[in-house]
């Protein structure tokens, strides 16, 4: 077994080489070649096993990030909803400190030297001291109230944004999951195709088993002439003696029949 030592020897070694040989354009051809194998693999990867791996992601691996997102808006839409009303009250805190102040405000620009605000009696310096401190709070809030409402903002403005996203998401989804569907039909169709091409007759065959009846057929043809033969040579029916024999006389009589003696027929000349 190659220790860890040899193998970092070596690998260092064909790096060195490498860049001895080929220089910095080295990478390059690692990087080619990495992509050609990666390539050659997944096109080595049945089309339906590429497809069942995608609706595997689209399962496994995206679903899951779209609940996540879907849980991150469910909880920005409930936080929006609890600093709004928080502002809500805010807002009539604000209001009513406002007019408090420039209730108070008003009495301080008479000429009296005591004044009565909510039913308690003051001097005019206790009531400039009073309003003073007041209003001092009252910017401090009114300055936190006004962040407030811009991070509320903001915080809509991201909700807003979010729900968007995870509308594109959700399209998106169906667009992939209904493409799946479209190639899985597609590779059905073609699958049937092959299937059916796989399944036709060899014609080469039926030319053998053709050729081979022909063949018989004029063997059959064959045997039945030479069965047509036999057939006549067998029929001839012999004729039956009468049991009489013929004198030459006969015989002579019946060959010249009826016509002149020789000597007659040279006279006549």
């Amino acid at each position: 077994m190659v220790s860890l030592k040899t193998a970092i020897i070596g690998g260092v070694s064909a790096l060195a080489l490498g860049t001895l040989v080929l220089g910095t354009t080295w990478v390059s051809y690692v990087r080619t070649a990495s992509r050609e194998v990666t390539t050659a693999v997944e096109d080595a990867i049945p089309i339906e096993f590429q497809l069942k791996r995608a609706k595997d992601m689209l399962e496994n691996e995206l679903e899951p990030e779209i609940r996540k997102m879907k849980h991150a808006v469910a909880e920005s839409q409930v936080d929006v909803e609890h600093l709004q009303a928080k502002i809500d009250a805010k807002q009539k805190d604000v209001t009513a400190r406002r007019a408090d102040i420039m209730a108070r405000n008003d009495l301080l620009k008479s000429k009296k030297t005591t004044f009565l605000h909510n039913n308690v009696s003051y001097t005019k310096a206790a009531l400039e001291e009073n309003l003073e401190q007041n209003f001092g709070r009252f910017k401090t809030l009114e300055q936190t109230f006004k962040t407030e409402v811009r991070v509320l903002e903001a915080k809509r403005q991201a909700v807003v944004a979010n729900e968007s996203k995870v509308e594109k998401l959700l399209s998106a989804r169906e667009d992939l999951r209904l493409q799946i569907e479209e190639l899985e039909a597609r590779v059905s169709a073609l699958e049937a195709v092959e299937t059916v091409r796989e399944s036709e007759f060899d014609d080469s065959k039926l030319s053998n088993v053709k050729e081979l009846l022909d063949s018989l057929d004029a063997k059959v043809d064959v045997r039945e002439r030479e069965l047509e033969l036999e057939d006549k040579t067998t029929d001839l029916i012999p004729l039956e003696s009468d049991g009489s024999s013929k004198s030459v006389v006969d015989s002579v009589d019946a060959y010249f029949g009826n016509e002149a003696p020789f000597e007659d027929t040279a006279s006549t000349k």
